[in-house]
């Protein structure tokens, strides 16, 4: 046989190799990889997600949460990256992959993922506290214009909430000064002191703590938890920034393989057991996938990038 003819064959017997793999997916369990520690955020809403599949029964195998925390996420990442394109591997995560790559820690984007479905999202939200003495969103963007690098904020460099402040930064003409505090307990801890005037946080805390008080949400709409808080976009600052939760598998996955796993994200997101459940972690649910996921994350990335050209 000629050099092209057993190529020929060996690319048929690859395809057909890879249409019986994905005809009776899944036959085994599936790992999913969380880049974070057990107990956080993540961790609890894919388990939530998770645990309600396997009660209704929407996949033949159970799916098996693998948390691999480390690095700001990128040692999970990482290993998701790396992992064999057979859907037997899959990774949950919000804009931390696109933060860390827009930081410099990875040296590929989440384009270099394959995205299944987006299930749960929750906004972001600049907070103040008692004693801060600033009262509304208006007070603080006009403090910070009247003091450049003077109203302090708590971050932690580099994460979503230091990337939120920033695009607020660039569309409302103020520099913020930063202090980098760590994760949301430590930036509240750091509010609370006084020690610095604001943070970025998720709405749940700062609706349970009568201390803290929203000023600007970075949502499309405003928040039920906090209705009185109004929008970025309300006060004409174009800006949304939000933990949008994806199920993401690594590249090349057969196609199959994509849609079996988009249908039962598909109709768990339609139980309205986990609707509620979702919901009363301070989290909207949302079922999002195809075309319309791609430019809901590439809206994202776009928005989240520009702060690195600013």
């Amino acid at each position: 046989m000629t050099k092209s003819v057993l190529s020929a064959i060996s690319i048929s017997l690859m395809a057909f190799s890879g249409a019986a793999l994905s005809a009776d997916y899944p036959s085994k369990p599936i790992r999913v990889i969380i880049p974070f520690a057990a107990g956080g955020q993540g961790d609890v809403f894919a388990r939530l997600i998770i645990n309600r599949i396997e009660e209704l029964k929407l996949l033949p195998q159970p799916m098996v949460v693998v948390n691999v925390p480390g690095g700001g996420a990128t040692v999970g990442i990482r290993k998701a990256h790396s992992a064999k394109a057979d859907g037997y591997s899959l990774m949950y995560i919000h804009q931390t992959l696109m933060t860390n790559e827009i930081n410099g820690k990875l040296k590929f984007n989440y384009q270099d993922f394959t995205p299944i479905a987006e299930t749960n999202n929750t906004c972001l939200l600049t907070v103040t506290a008692d004693g801060s003495g600033i009262d509304s969103a208006e007070d603080w963007i006009s403090a910070a214009k009247a003091q450049p690098n003077g109203v302090k904020e708590a971050t932690l460099i580099g994460s979503a909430a230091f990337f939120t402040t920033e695009m607020l930064s660039k569309e409302a003409g103020v520099k913020i000064g930063y202090v980098n505090a760590g994760g949301g307990s430590k930036r509240i801890a750091s509010i609370l002191g006084n020690h610095t005037k604001t943070t970025v946080l998720v709405a749940t805390p700062v609706a349970k703590n009568p201390k803290l008080k929203g000023l600007l949400y970075y949502g499309a709409e405003r928040n039920s938890q906090l209705p009185d808080t109004p929008t970025a976009m309300e006060l004409g600052y174009d800006v949304i920034s939000c933990l949008n939760n994806v199920w993401y598998a690594p590249k090349n996955v057969p196609e199959q393989v994509v849609t079996t796993l988009s249908n039962a994200f598909d109709t768990v997101m339609k139980d309205e057991q986990l609707i509620s459940d979702i919901h009363s972690r301070g989290q909207e649910a949302g079922f999002f996938t195809g075309e319309q996921l791609l430019n809901r994350l590439a809206d994202s990335y776009i928005r989240l990038s520009d702060v690195v050209k600013k």
